[in-house]
């Protein structure tokens, strides 16, 4: 009886600080990518997989 509440808690955690991630690597892009466009640069995104959060750089033309 006590696993499965275990488990529960284990992946609502997990899943919270994939969350947090997410969001704390979205802001960080987001100011990239705007200093980016202000000096009229081209915004490039990436991401390895499906599960990996996204890189984004800045290509100067």
């Amino acid at each position: 009886m006590l696993v499965p509440i275990v488990l529960s808690i284990v992946i609502l955690i997990s899943g919270v600080i994939r969350f947090l991630q997410m969001k704390s690597n979205y802001e960080a892009n987001q100011i990239k990518l705007e200093a980016c466009i202000d000096i009229g640069g081209t915004v490039v995104i990436e991401q390895k997989h499906v599960l990996a959060l996204s890189s984004a750089t800045c290509e100067e033309s």
